[in-house]
């Protein structure tokens, strides 16, 4: 275990890291074997440092040199401050036959542990110490923290701690490390000369770490992901750079400078970071690049690389980040409203082209950025919304490309431009479906918030089903902490109702709760339940057919193998007696602006088994407990959100995370940096901890040390990370909801609300339908 109670992770204080002035260890005698041994230990890291690998692995290697040359060392703690906006600080803990878990601790949960306060290292620093020894077992032992009662118990029998100051040019960074022994004796001299020799070398390490680090966080942090690989590339002179085909999205404030007038330097500044974030996480929530902030505006592009060279998912990716800022800032205006503040708002032109993306300047001042005919056109877009009275508009080749509805403005002669071009609004909504529920923006906060907030990560593998947990605090915030196993599926109501004591409970499970509506009128049902009813009667219609003669409405999921030339979605619709594959989707399925069209409920092929996890909730959890008679309530076929949760003893709603992705700034799949990140990659889910943790914060969610530690550890190795990290990230999603902060995306409008049902947080304006489907 870590160098603390597990929730402990790493130093909890900056500041307690910046009084880090130690001097360098006391020098220990050092015999030909011992001195050989440092050297290699040394030399090993060196190598490791020089092939650039993972700082995990030249720990790795370097503690594993050691047990190989005779140290009895088991268990190994690192820390040291990092330069990031959002991280605080990053651990490192190493255990004998164990892969090195890494900690991240973000700034302002550090620090405030009574644990920390009663640490071995914390006393290192306060005393002003670069080295302490204790002795856990025989006459000398010593018991002054609580951490060593557990080390005795896990059989360890002495303790070693060091600290190293990297001195006053950094700021008084420096590394801290403990290092812990189980052979009887402990360790001996020559293991304490060793260790005392290798800890500058660890801490040069650590030291050079720190330094990439600082000038990975320097060039991403005002540079941008793009321009700052770039950089540190090697492309650092004037002149590099490259024509890229890109969706290009510009955002300026409105009246800020009497605005700034009004309101002096620092609230002006105050508000100009709300905007930003109204305006620019939204961004690079959609996979988009920031390539400036320009005092009060926002110059970003989507590049076609990103998105797989796809113009359409390039375009709908901006478009989705303007809507997202809209909606930001119509809640962010509901705010200034409540404290008696004027309005702000701002525009946004949207346009595609290619621009040259480089450095410009002198040779000893440059800068990377974006310079094109493009970007001035965008330029010119945007400043069209000041007379044109839209907050959007659009070019013609970018509506072009772009899968929404569009209204055009009529033609104009852009500043600057000898030519007339058509320049386009989206549409007041996608389709009638947005316009009957009026729900493209956040909507107020949950007027009854339920005590608890649970999102169930489902598989009809028990191993695989993770939920997290979010309680309602006495001063109105939630907490949550690390994801739990489901457990026993038909017990799962009666325990989250008793671990409510009474309150009311919301429940959200990523699979579907309810039938295409083409179905459902094969069946006769006019409601969701009735089906649920229909299917208790006859539960073996729930199960795969074995034959594909078997399919029948009674019996409508598609066979496990269903032969040759038997196979696909228009097969099983055939077989249903439907007109095609888009009959077995229900609205909410349908392609968006964000995604792909979800599979067919009932095929059951592939590796997402959409189906069967909907088929085994619908058997094991829904219909049970309709059964006992519960006090359930389904959304939204029982009504809205608000009012069941105040009805009803637990609320069940339909919730992905896949879909809160870009409402919490989550970069996976086609909106990862490199295109190619997965939620099934340790890393890839690591790279989202600070994304999430900053999510968290806006939410007020209150999240413990151990989670704070899984979401930098990427949930760890075992395949059961990528469920936990998913039910961390539906709940985030679900709480968003709850806030205000999305629209709960809920349509008034039959079928969806009898029958079909809908995805939590899903707005009706992002799908990709014409209007005519909804008559």
């Amino acid at each position: 275990m870590p160098d603390r109670p597990r929730r402990d992770v790493a130093p909890r204080s900056r500041d307690a890291l910046g009084r880090l002035q130690l001097p360098p260890p006391a020098a220990m005698p050092l015999d030909a074997e011992a001195a050989m041994v440092v050297a290699a230990v040394a030399g090993r890291m060196a190598g490791d440092l020089i092939q650039a690998v993972s700082f995990e692995q030249v720990f790795d290697g370097m503690n594993r040199g050691l047990v190989e040359a005779g140290l009895p060392i088991r268990r190994v703690y690192l820390a040291f401050r990092t330069l990031h906006p959002l991280i605080a600080a990053v651990s490192f803990f190493w255990q004998a036959g164990q892969p090195v878990e890494r900690m991240v601790m973000a700034h302002g949960l550090a620090g405030v542990s009574e644990a920390w306060q009663r640490s071995p290292l914390n006393y290192l620093l306060t005393h002003d110490l670069h080295w302490m020894r204790r002795r856990l077992t025989g006459p000398e032992a010593s018991r002054e923290f609580a951490l060593f009662e557990d080390l005795v118990a896990e059989g360890m029998t002495d303790y070693v701690a060091t600290g190293t100051a990297f001195g006053s040019g950094l700021g008084g960074n420096g590394v801290l490390a403990s290092w812990t022994a189980d052979a009887p004796d402990g360790f001996s001299d020559r293991d304490l000369a060793i260790l005392s020799a290798l800890q500058v070398h660890l801490a040069a390490a650590c030291r050079l770490a720190f330094t990439a680090q600082v000038s990975d966080t320097v060039a991403m942090t005002y540079l941008g992901q793009h321009a700052g690989r770039r950089v540190l590339s090697g492309q650092i002179r004037r002149g590099d750079g490259e024509l890229i085909p890109a969706a290009i999205f510009l955002s300026d404030l409105r009246g800020s400078t009497a605005i700034a007038e009004q309101l002096g330097v620092g609230r002006f500044m105050e508000l100009v970071n709300r905007y930003f974030e109204c305006a620019a996480e939204p961004v690079l929530g959609a996979g988009g690049e920031v390539l400036s902030l320009m005092g009060d505006s926002v110059l970003a592009i989507f590049p076609l690389a990103v998105f797989g060279d796809e113009v359409e998912a390039a375009c709908d990716a901006a478009l989705a980040a303007a809507r997202d800022a809209e909606r930001r800032l119509e809640l962010w205006n509901r705010e200034r409203a409540a404290e008696g503040e004027a309005r702000v708002d701002f525009g946004i032109g949207l346009h595609l082209g290619r621009v040259m993306f480089g450095n410009i300047g002198t040779a000893e001042r440059l800068q990377f950025t974006a310079i094109d005919r493009s970007i001035n056109e965008t330029a010119r877009l945007e400043d069209l919304t000041k007379t044109l009275g839209h907050r959007i508009i659009a070019s013609g080749s970018f509506a072009a490309r772009a899968t929404a509805a569009w209204r055009s403005l009529g033609r104009v002669q852009l500043r600057g431009s000898a030519r007339e071009q058509e320049v386009f609004t989206p549409a007041p909504a996608a389709n009638r479906l947005a316009i009957a529920a009026d729900v493209d923006a956040g909507g107020p906060p949950c007027p009854v918030p339920p005590d608890l907030v649970v999102h169930a990560d489902w598989s009809v593998d028990g191993r695989k089903r993770w939920m997290a947990v979010a309680t309602r605090m006495e001063d109105g915030r939630y907490a949550a902490g690390v994801p739990e196993p489901v457990g026993p599926v038909d017990t799962l109501i009666t325990r989250l109702l008793a671990r409510a004591r009474g309150g009311r409970v919301l429940l959200g499970l990523d699979v579907v709760l309810g039938l295409p509506a083409a179905y459902a009128g094969l069946l006769g049902a006019t409601r969701f339940v009735d089906a649920l009813d229909r299917f208790a009667l006859a539960p073996e219609g729930l199960e795969p057919a074995t034959r594909p003669e078997e399919i029948s409405p009674g019996r409508p999921f598609f066979p496990r193998r269903p032969g040759q030339g038997q196979g696909g979605p228009a097969e099983l619709a055939r077989r249903l007696g439907l007109d095609g594959p888009d009959d077995l989707r229900r609205v909410c399925e349908h392609a968006t602006i964000a995604r792909r069209a979800a599979a067919p409920l009932f095929w059951t092929m592939g590796p997402a088994q959409v189906g069967r996890a909907a088929a085994h909730v619908w058997r094991h959890l829904l219909i049970p407990a309709r059964r006992d008679g519960l006090d359930l309530g389904l959304w939204p076929f029982d009504g809205r959100l608000g009012e069941l949760v105040e009805r009803h003893a637990l609320t069940v709603v339909e919730a992905y995370p896949a879909a809160f992705h870009r409402h919490l700034g989550v970069r996976l799949g086609r909106q990862a940096t490199n295109g190619r990140g997965s939620k099934r990659n340790r890393n890839d889910r690591a790279a989202n901890a600070a994304t999430l943790m900053e999510a968290a914060r806006r939410l007020d969610l209150v999240i413990d040390m151990d989670l704070v530690a899984e979401l930098g550890d990427g949930f760890g190795n075992a395949s059961q990370g990528e469920d936990r990290f998913d039910a961390v990230v539906g709940l985030m999603g679900m709480l968003q909801v709850l806030a205000g902060a999305r629209p709960t995306g809920e349509p008034r409008l039959a079928p969806v609300t009898t029958v079909e049902g809908w995805i939590l947080g899903q707005s009706p304006a992002e799908l990709k339908l014409p209007e005519d489907c909804f008559s």
